[in-house]
């Protein structure tokens, strides 16, 4: 067998192979029955293109021209698109919607303008910078700033080599804003993901940094030399600095995420000691009168007899504390709650502070209340209970309670709306007059 045979199936079999990886690809992504994390979304396309870039490779040593190759940084230039539309509008991982799933509502575009959408340069990426040093997961930091960061880097390298009017920095620089736009815009119309002023700054700075990087002629001459296996000249120290510079810039990039996990990990440490302690309740109290030993926002608490200084908390088997001195102080080294003590063994009496509503039903909800002259009362929802089927959703039961509030006297009327979690439709609405006496005593009465 002649070389050029082998060079015509070595082809064959690398294209093949390519094939193979990006039908799976789109298998797993179509029908779901993988989840694909982006993580393993990028690795599947960087195997096709290794597999696709050799193909190229051994068919242009066959033809004796770089014919394949071109063609090859179109297909890497649409493999490039396909994972990046798919990440920022459809890839359901990271919350994406897209086209097919649009829900508009007051309620939705109200929730996405509040959470997701700004327009105020460099909020967003101080927020970051500011949770680097935090208990925030080191991937979503990462994805969210670093994936920012490289998200449009690809188009430096793929529009001065496909388009010749793209070689022109003006022309380039109106481009990638016109795409970040786009995009962000897009990100908008189907509420995926986040439309963020943010977002254009990294994606277009970057981008232009590495635009630039890529038009130093040593650079350019290499990139070339091995996407389109022309035969520029190049200078070995011209190589050993790519290499060098390349090899700083991954290292400092994979030194942050392991600096970043190490923060996490301490800051981890530190929660767990404040919050996952060992707690034992010791009553050594005799015989006595029902005293109220705390009280929170809602509700008051009661021994059902006058003991405070007899019932003590240790915590780690060594630091002992009256029940009644941690409750009531909030300097401590742990997070103590109630309902802490509660579970360690405290029995205790509670006595709600304000009059309570109740509502219970079945489906996936949430609540939307509203208040003719809110100066006069406040209602809060203070407890939620879901008896959650994950089979059916609709047929989970819930039951709310809120509280009412005085603020002064008067009258009014007041509505707690509950809305399906999925569609925000109505699935239930009870309507309330509410009187406040001058004792600020409440009445509430159910309207029909």
């Amino acid at each position: 067998m002649n070389n050029k045979k082998i060079l015509l199936i070595l082809s064959i079999l690398f294209y093949l192979f390519s094939i193979i990886i990006i039908g799976s690809y789109l298998l797993f992504d179509l029908t779901k029955t993988i989840s694909m994390t982006a993580i393993f979304r990028l690795l599947l396309l960087i195997i096709s293109c290794i597999f696709l870039y050799f193909g190229g490779f051994y068919l242009s040593k066959y033809r004796n021209d770089n014919k394949p190759m071109k063609v090859n940084l179109w297909i890497f230039f649409i493999l490039y698109l396909l994972l990046f539309f798919t990440l920022t509008l459809f890839d359901e991982y990271f919350g994406r919607t897209g086209f097919f799933n649009i829900s508009w509502s007051s309620e939705t575009l109200n929730s996405y303008l509040k959470d997701r959408f700004n327009i105020i340069p460099f909020a967003t990426i101080t927020s970051y910078i500011n949770a680097f040093d935090s208990l925030y997961d080191t991937s979503t930091i990462m994805y969210n700033l670093l994936g920012n960061i490289v998200a449009c880097i690809p188009m430096a390298f793929f529009l001065p080599l496909l388009f010749k009017k793209q070689n022109k920095f003006k022309v380039f620089l109106i481009t990638i804003i016109l795409f970040v736009l786009g995009i962000e815009l897009l990100q908008f119309i189907t509420l995926s993901g986040s439309c963020d002023i943010d977002d254009l700054i990294l994606n277009v700075s970057f981008a232009l940094i590495i635009y630039k990087i890529l038009k130093i002629p040593s650079v350019n001459k290499l990139l070339r030399n091995i996407f389109l296996l022309e035969n520029n000249k190049i200078k070995r120290s011209s190589i050993v600095k790519i290499v060098i510079v390349f090899f700083i810039v991954v290292s400092l990039g994979v030194g942050l995420v392991f600096y970043r996990r190490t923060l996490y990990d301490k800051n981890l440490e530190e929660y767990d000691n404040y919050y996952n302690y060992r707690l034992e309740i010791v009553d050594d109290s005799l015989g006595c009168d029902g005293e109220k030993f705390f009280e929170d926002e809602y509700y008051e608490y009661y021994f059902n007899c006058k003991k405070s200084d007899n019932v003590y908390a240790v915590i780690n088997d060594n630091e002992k504390y009256l029940v009644k001195d941690l409750l009531n102080d909030d300097n401590t080294d742990y997070y103590i709650t109630i309902d802490k003590m509660k579970d360690a063994g405290l029995e205790y009496i509670r006595v709600n502070k304000y009059e309570e509503i109740n509502i219970s039903g079945t489906g996936e909800i949430y609540a939307d209340i509203k208040i003719d002259n809110e100066k006069l009362v406040n209602i809060e929802e203070v407890e939620a209970y879901s008896d959650y089927d994950i089979n059916n959703p609709t047929s989970s039961k819930y039951r709310l309670k809120f509280f009412v509030i005085p603020k002064e006297v008067g009258e009014t009327n007041a509505s707690i709306r509950i809305l399906n979690a999925k569609d925000d439709t109505l699935n239930l609405e009870k309507k309330y007059k509410i009187n406040i006496d001058k004792d600020l005593n409440v009445t509430v009465e159910e309207l029909g």
